[in-house]
Parts: structure tokens; sequence; C-alpha cells
């Protein structure tokens, strides 16, 4: 696994791969993490990657996250309730050199009843397949204003999105089990 593209191209990062139940961890593959950031590039609006605040929830690796901090992200808050995808996520950081401009907070993602007040432009949305918990971490998110009205919410699921949970689809694609759904806030 590594960094696509951007000021941390061909970066090297951790992974999960050494784990002995590799089914409950799946990092975005390289080509499908590619086409997901070319897709939020060449939106319309102009890229949106440049000077965007980003939350990578059920963030793994941190490698979303890190992809978008390399193609020009200001800050990214990286959640997740796994001490592994904590460690790696943190590992990933330092070596990048990216302490600056990420926070990563431990916790269950479905009790984020508080905000900072960090109003984010992109959501990266990865939960475990099969417990259809997209549609109630956007609802938490939209709650306690955690998004604009302008946000993309990249999701990654292993059925395609049934109804847009309130916002525009831009994009849906199928890579083997996984469907990436690209959707935005309804004032885009």
């Amino acid at each position: 696994m590594r960094i696509i593209a951007g000021k941390w191209k061909s970066r090297k990062l951790e992974s999960f791969f050494e784990q002995k139940s590799p089914a409950l961890i799946r990092p975005t593959t390289d080509r499908v993490r590619e086409n997901i950031f070319n897709i939020i590039e060449n939106l319309n609006t102009g890229n949106r990657l440049l000077g965007a605040k980003v939350l990578d929830l059920f963030c793994g690796t941190g490698a979303m996250g890190l992809e978008a901090l390399s193609r020009g992200a200001d800050f990214c808050h990286f959640i997740d309730n796994s001490i592994q995808a904590k460690r790696v996520t943190l590992l990933n950081i330092r070596k990048l050199g990216a302490d600056q401009n990420s926070v990563f907070t431990m916790g269950n993602i479905l009790k984020l009843n508080h905000n900072d007040r960090t109003r984010n432009d992109i959501v990266f949305l990865d939960p475990p397949y099969g417990k259809n918990l997209c549609e109630k971490v956007i609802s938490i998110l939209l709650k306690y204003s955690w998004v604009k009205e302008t946000t993309i919410f990249v999701l990654e699921q292993e059925l395609k999105v049934e109804g847009n949970y309130g916002l525009r689809i831009i994009d849906q694609r199928r890579y083997g089990r996984t469907n990436i759904s690209i959707l935005s806030g309804l004032g885009h």
C-alpha cells in the first residue's frame, strides 16, 4: 500500500497484512483509492481537495485521509474504534510527517454527539460490511454539524447505495465486492 499522488507520492504505508484475521480489515486498494481521488479532483466545481478539511471515519490504516493530505487537503481528522487502526494510522501519520495537520480520535463513531466546530469538506466513510452503518453515521454527522451543505461523502460499502440519505449521488462504481458511492450535500 502506498500514497498514489501528491507531495508524498509513492511513499509506502504500513498496513494490517500481518494480522491473523485479515477479513475484518479491508484497506482500500491503491487502484480504488486512485479512482476515487480522480473523481473528486475532476468534479465540475474544481479540485475539492485543495485546502479541504477531511474526516476519515472507520479509518483503518488512514490511507484515504493521508492521500487527501498528500493531494492538498489542509487537515484530516481520523476516527476509528480499533486499537490496531490507531496504532497503524498514527504510525503512518508520523512516517509522513503529517502530525501538524491531522488528529486521531479513538472512539465509536456512532457516539459522535459533539463537534469541535470543524465543518468538514470531505468525508470518507468505510464501515464494516454488512452492518448498515452509513445511514446512521450520516445522520449523526448532519445532526451535530460535522459537515457543510456542500460536503462530499465517499462511501465504501459491500452493497450499492439504495436511496441517497438525503444527498445527491454524484457517482457510483463497483470494484469486486466493493461499491463506491460519491454523494454531495444538498447545497452542492
